[in-house]
């Protein structure tokens, strides 16, 4: 009996790695860790971010560049706590504020899967971010952000759906990190949570049951948007592109259902909304329409910053004359064209859009290196104000600090290093003028006795 059982007990734990493994390639999809690390997780990518560069780390089972020394107390440190073996603290790029709400199990099934996979020898680069902005630092930043176990800014639910989605959304797609503004010292703020935000050039939308989030979005338009990247009035570009392609697409349908329950029942939060658009398409005048050059590279050649003649030239091939679009969207009904603000057009038009899902591909090109700055924003300009209704003025200083990122990051952060400098100069102050006192006392005070 005793021989019989033993192999019957490998192959029992034989399917018990299988399925722990299974379940953390599932976890690590969901938590769309290759958006960071890399399609093979050997990282080295920087990460861009108001502070500068942080650099991805090797999460393979590569024994010197990775994680394969690492016990299973280690990875989950570094998931939920921010800390790692060899690097001490980690910069918050790291979303685990979100992955804090990650279960023993969970945490054990991604350790597995993450041993699995392919050792992949890559050194990467150590993040420098300067003074102040030091490993050692994060511990005051944890004290005001992290709270262990609990996902910031989630919410109470009931119901397997929600709590389902809660997870997804809070945990595992830590949705927050971009959609949610952050406070002067780069936290994110539970008030506004989910309410939108600024990264790195784009703009996170609201996405929040309120009118001006995805209130009146169906349940069809929110599924189509996460499994496919586009609906009728959206089309996903920058980091969400990336996290529909390999990340949101892969999610079975309940999943994306469960994904749409939680966000149904986080708090409305009331932003600038997008206006309608407009009744019908603009007529296109027979004027715009000859001053037009099939070849609209003659146009950049020659610096010309007419948006009509760009738009018409660059443009029109795909989204018709009228923004009516014949293999792209339609400029008319498409949010990004008419929201308050024109990042996303802009780096839409900058860098274009590459998604693929369900075996189908969108594909825009990018006109960064063939148009300027100015040119970029008289195309955003013209594109705005024609099928949009909006009264657009931006231009090239606008286009330079939208592609570059500028000016995202809160004053205290901006100026960090000179108030370092100036706090230290005053401690040291306060320090000197403290020991002058008692040394003085003490003198006075051996004087008396004297």
């Amino acid at each position: 009996m005793l021989t019989a059982f033993i192999p019957l007990a490998a192959v029992a734990q034989d399917s018990d790695d299988d399925a722990a493994i299974e379940r953390g390639k599932y976890l690590a999809t969901a938590a769309d860790c290759t958006a960071c690390h890399g399609i093979d997780f050997a990282g080295g990518d920087p990460i861009a971010s108001p502070i500068g560069n942080i650099y991805a780390s090797n999460i393979t089972p590569d024994a010197n560049t990775g994680i394969g020394g690492w016990s299973e107390s280690d990875f989950a440190d570094a998931l939920r706590k921010g800390r790692a073996p060899g690097k001490g603290w980690l910069f918050p790029a790291m979303p685990y504020t979100s992955y804090t709400g990650l279960s023993d199990d969970d945490v054990a099934a991604l350790y597995a899967y993450f041993q699995s996979i392919p050792a992949v020898e890559n050194s990467v680069q150590e993040t420098d971010l300067g003074f102040p902005f030091i490993r050692p630092a994060m511990m005051a930043w944890n004290l005001l952000n992290l709270d262990e176990g609990h996902p910031v800014g989630a919410i109470d639910v009931t119901g397997d759906a929600a709590t389902n989605g809660r997870f997804l959304v809070e945990t595992l797609g830590h949705c927050t990190a971009c959609h949610t503004p952050r406070d002067a010292l780069m936290g994110e703020r539970d008030d506004l949570h989910l309410s939108g935000a600024m990264v790195d050039g784009w703009h996170a939308p609201n996405i929040t049951p309120d009118d001006s989030g995805i209130g009146r979005w169906s349940d069809a338009d929110l599924a189509a948007y996460l499994q496919t990247g586009h609906n009728a009035i959206a089309v996903a570009g920058g980091k969400m592109a990336v996290a529909v392609e390999h990340s949101l697409s892969k999610l079975p349908d309940e999943d994306i259902a469960d994904i749409g329950a939680y966000l149904r029942e986080v708090p409305a939060i009331a932003t600038a909304e997008v206006p309608p658009p407009l009744a019908e398409a603009p007529a296109v005048s027979l004027a715009v329409l000859q001053k037009s050059s099939s070849d609209w590279q003659t146009q950049v050649d020659d610096a010309a910053t007419d948006g009509a003649q760009l738009y018409q030239g660059a443009c029109a091939s795909c989204h018709g004359m009228d923004g009516v679009g014949l293999f792209g969207p339609d400029l008319v009904v498409t949010n990004d064209i008419r929201a308050p603000e024109a990042n996303n057009l802009v780096q839409v038009i900058a860098h274009g859009i590459s998604l693929t899902t369900q075996g189908k591909t969108t594909l825009m090109p990018g006109f960064r290196d063939e148009m300027s700055d100015a040119q970029i924003a008289a195309v955003t300009n013209y594109t705005r104000t024609t099928f949009g209704g909006i009264d657009s003025d931006i231009d090239a200083a606008n286009v330079n600090a939208i592609l570059d990122g500028t000016g995202e990051a809160p004053w205290l952060i901006r100026n960090a290093f000179w108030l370092s400098i100036v706090g230290i100069a005053v401690a040291a102050l306060l320090l000197i003028a403290v020991l002058i006192w008692a040394t003085g006392r003490l003198r006075n005070r051996n004087a008396s006795h004297g």
